[in-house]
């Protein structure tokens, strides 16, 4: 048992390692393979995990890991992360086991819950970063299309409207506005950047944005008023949400109403009275 437990922190703490060496993000290595012509994607250490998943798996994974704005996180990193918090989740159930004496049928079912509780974990994390970042990118939105709409009316290029503009988007709209510029630079089509950047994202908002411009470039719009259109329809949207989470409010009440407030007031009515009853 102790052999067992050593062995697999040690092999927990060595993927865990692994898993944290940052990787090269797609534009980063699309530049040195220009530069360079063939940077390797991977880390020869984590390889080996890429066979965890199929290959339509991880191309999914990677789709998330993009979506959570986690570039320089791999699938096969991924895959570490999920032996070594199995490996830890083992750990911790030897340990618990060894100062309870269960049944052999209770010791497989929590070895085998908290392993696979462990090992969940990572995926639980990334779904909430890309949670976080949708929400902090609906909460930009609108500001930023606000400026970019007002600085070409002042005059501006939509590039150069889309440059002076990213000081109004921090947080994870700035970084995709920046990759897009990038790109840009690089040659790509300012409609291609942008909806690389609505693929990274997956965030509606964003990409009925990016089709609203391209719709307006095709057709020949006055894209300042669409830009105004669509910020106004965020705040719309974003003003919707709230109302939403805000009639759910009763509803989710109602359970710690009936588990802690009500109880507390039969006690405050009540218990003056059964005291003296039974003082008499």
């Amino acid at each position: 048992m102790i052999f067992g437990i050593v062995f697999l922190g040690m092999v927990a703490a060595f993927l865990f390692a692994v898993s944290l060496i940052p990787q090269k993000s797609p534009l980063t290595r699309t530049l040195e393979e220009l530069e360079a012509r063939g940077a390797q994607r991977d880390s020869k250490a984590v390889r080996p995990f890429d066979k965890l998943f199929s290959r339509e798996r991880r191309s999914r994974l990677l789709r998330k890991l993009m979506e959570a704005g986690w570039y320089t996180v791999t699938p096969a990193q991924m895959g570490a992360r999920i032996v070594a918090f199995g490996c830890v989740g083992l750990i911790v159930s030897f340990v618990l086991l060894a100062f309870i004496h269960a049944s052999l049928v209770m010791t497989i079912v929590i070895t085998l819950m908290m392993g696979s509780g462990a090992a969940y974990l990572p995926f639980s994390s990334l779904e909430r970063a890309c949670e976080a970042r949708k929400r902090q990118v609906q909460k930009t939105l609108p500001d930023f299309l606000d400026m970019v709409a007002t600085t070409v009316q002042a005059g501006l290029s939509v590039n150069a409207a889309l440059v002076y503009s990213i000081d109004a988007a921090p947080g994870a709209l700035g970084e995709e506005i920046k990759a897009t510029l990038s790109e840009m630079r690089l040659g790509r089509s300012r409609i291609e950047a942008l909806r690389g950047a609505a693929e990274r994202l997956q965030q509606p908002q964003f990409s009925t944005t990016v089709t609203a411009i391209t719709q307006a470039e095709r057709l020949g719009s006055n894209i300042s008023n669409v830009l105004n259109e669509l910020a106004e329809d965020v705040r719309n949207q974003r003003i919707m949400l709230v109302e939403e989470h805000a009639a759910k409010l009763p509803v989710k009440m109602i359970f710690p109403m009936a588990l802690f407030m009500l109880p507390a007031i039969f006690v405050v009515i009540f218990g003056a009275l059964v005291a003296n009853y039974f003082t008499q």
